[in-house]
């Protein structure tokens, strides 16, 4: 396995780019040295692309199966092209992945490229995903603040200004490009085999401070509603926290995949003790 850190220099948004990747580079014979899939891991608010790897097994599930982990560092941003920061969302979908490409190998298919995220990189995973379909074969949500009309509808909310305004400008207003609602409408409306698979996950004691359950509450009712191709909401007891992140992740790779390794992770844990005398 490898663990490597790059700092890139990125042209869109005039700085350095921190990137954690997880390569599988000591795959089994049998199965030779091309890993199988790539999974983008986005941060949530506050947070950065480290804590994937010190806050969750993440590295451990992707060699279990011969998967790229791709954690970029995107700041404060949700993911888009800032009214007053840099442009992330560009950077994500068209930058990073031509640097990457001059200095490593990756699967390039869309079906074998997938984001997930939690939190604010929830929102952003589904962002991306969602209206970039040709980009991604599946994105996954975790606690994700998926419903930002929610959050902005108290603008005078302590914090609410300071956060979004940056992203959206003074007048917070959000336009159905940023809105995931209008975003999965229009993905709804592609043919079945263009759409990605969605993954919904969160805690259900994920209220305070972010109404996280609210909110994909009522994401989920669009997305049932739309009938999409591929859709699965899971929902388990706990909080906005890295147990539900880490166990989400889980069932991301087993949904991208296909392959029941929620099950056999869940079996491993489920196998009886066995005392010493």
């Amino acid at each position: 396995m490898a663990y490597i850190t790059c700092r890139l220099k990125s042209q869109m948004l005039q700085t350095t780019v921190r990137v954690r990747m997880y390569f599988p580079n000591d795959l089994p014979a049998e199965q030779g040295n091309t890993p199988r899939a790539v999974i983008t891991l986005l941060h949530g608010y506050t947070n950065c692309g480290d804590d994937w790897f010190e806050q969750t097994n993440a590295a451990r599930y992707a060699a279990d199966n011969g998967l790229v982990l791709i954690a970029p560092d995107c700041g404060n941003s949700f993911y888009h092209n800032m009214m007053y920061g840099g442009a992330y969302r560009t950077f994500l979908i068209e930058e990073l992945p031509v640097l990457l490409k001059s200095m490593f190998r990756f699967p390039a298919k869309r079906e074998q490229n997938f984001i997930a995220g939690f939190s604010m990189g929830g929102y952003g995973a589904l962002y991306l995903g969602l209206s970039r379909p040709d980009v991604y074969g599946g994105c996954a949500s975790f606690s994700g603040a998926v419903d930002l009309a929610l959050m902005l509808r108290y603008k005078d909310t302590p914090g609410v200004r300071e956060v979004f305004a940056p992203i959206l400008g003074d007048s917070l207003a959000l336009p159905k490009t940023s809105d995931l609602h209008a975003i999965a409408k229009k993905m709804a409306a592609q043919p079945a085999d263009k759409q990605p698979m969605i993954l919904l996950t969160n805690g259900l004691q994920d209220h305070e401070p972010y109404q996280i359950v609210a909110q994909n509450d009522a994401l989920h009712r669009t997305l049932h509603a739309l009938h999409p191709a591929h859709y699965r909401r899971l929902q388990w007891n706990g909080g906005h926290d890295w147990a539900v992140w880490d166990r989400s992740l889980v069932y991301a790779i087993d949904y991208f995949l296909n392959n029941g390794y929620a099950s056999k992770k869940l079996g491993d844990w489920r196998s009886s003790a066995v005392a010493s005398e």
